[in-house]
């Protein structure tokens, strides 16, 4: 995501954030939307991709 937006990582998610998502295991949007640092814009613009990265979807 960050490659192809031409940012670091850290921009996207901090650590600590892809840490609770790793920890949590989201399973659907609502799942993830729980997690801090995850808000409105990053639900809509990254929350499916991102699902399909923790084997969600």
């Amino acid at each position: 995501m960050a490659k192809s937006d031409g940012v670091p990582a850290y921009v996207i998610f901090h650590d600590a954030t892809l840490a609770e998502i790793a920890r949590n295991e989201p399973d659907s949007i609502e799942d993830l939307s729980q997690i801090p640092g995850v808000g409105a814009r990053k639900l809509e613009r990254f929350g499916d991709e991102l699902l399909e990265v923790v084997g969600a979807n």
